[in-house]
């Protein structure tokens, strides 16, 4: 895929509009060509990237948070500045920019939004690539564990109310749509479809839960009492549906969407490395 894009003189140019710059780097003296293609990381610039960045114009602070990061943070400050400085020296080539930071910031989304609409219209998805794709990603798609359940709240806790309160429930065989009218008003829901457990533990806490788990399904068989946070709960708990990874025809609409936004990531990406990487890095910090 890459090997097929890099050799697209779509990708070379960027944009067709950069055979201008081009030409002009053709005809330019040596000298002004390093100068052009040359992008110089001092701690100045850092210390005004930050700022800009942060939103926040206190040279005292930004000077500490240079000196306070890792290198693994400068070195990804670095990359940034440069991926930036590079597409607003590209985008004023093309005429897009002024001298103002928020110009520029402007510019270089205007070159980002451009590179992107070129890598949406390259990036095509295939059953195949969708496949492996969905293959390298398969956890993404993981549903975690849920639970489809009514229940009946008895506020006082009393577990004498709470046993002849089940009893009746079974004796009656109330179904999950009916249970509306026995218990107490709960300050949520009343139903829970195809719940987390982590939603669940939520509202009724971490008690609730672990012994809900405990629980075998039934659509006739209302069970308990839980305690919860807030006091006793009757149960009928209809459904729960394991953990697992769908299969791909369950998904696929999805799969391919998403596919699809992170090939043309890449490919943008790619784009603007290009553009990066016409131009020489001197870092003197």
């Amino acid at each position: 895929m890459f090997g097929k894009l890099i050799k697209d003189p779509l990708l070379h140019f960027t944009l067709a509009g950069a055979v201008l710059f081009a030409t002009y780097e053709q005809i330019a003296a040596p000298e002004e060509q390093l100068a052009e293609n040359t992008i110089v990381v001092d701690r100045n610039a850092l210390l005004t990237f930050i700022q800009y960045r942060s939103k926040a114009f206190q040279p005292e602070l930004a000077s500490a948070k240079l000196d306070q990061m890792s290198t693994g943070e400068r070195q990804k400050l670095i990359s940034d500045y440069v991926r930036e400085e590079a597409l607003y020296r590209e985008a004023e080539a093309l005429g897009m920019s002024e001298n103002d930071y928020i110009i520029r910031r402007r510019s270089v989304q205007k070159l980002e939004f451009i590179t992107q609409g070129m890598a949406e219209q390259l990036v095509e998805a295939d059953d195949a690539a969708v496949s492996e794709y969905f293959e390298q990603h398969r956890q993404d798609y993981y549903e975690e564990p849920s639970y489809t359940f009514t229940h009946v709240f008895i506020r006082s806790g009393d577990n004498t109310q709470a046993e002849a309160l089940l009893q009746q429930l079974n004796r009656e065989e109330v179904d999950f749509s009916s249970a509306t009218g026995f218990g107490d008003r709960f300050l949520y829901h009343r139903n829970y479809v195809e719940r987390t457990a982590d939603f669940i533990a939520s509202h009724f806490g971490e008690q609730f839960r672990n012994q809900l788990s405990q629980l075998k399904t039934s659509q006739h068989q209302w069970q308990g009492p839980l305690r919860s946070e807030h006091g006793l709960h009757l149960l009928l708990l209809s459904e729960y549906r394991p953990g697992r990874v769908p299969q791909l025809s369950e998904i696929s609409e999805r799969v391919e969407r998403d596919y699809l936004r992170w090939e043309q990531k890449q490919t943008q990406e790619l784009a603007i490395q290009q553009i990066v990487e016409k131009y020489h890095v001197e870092t003197h910090l």
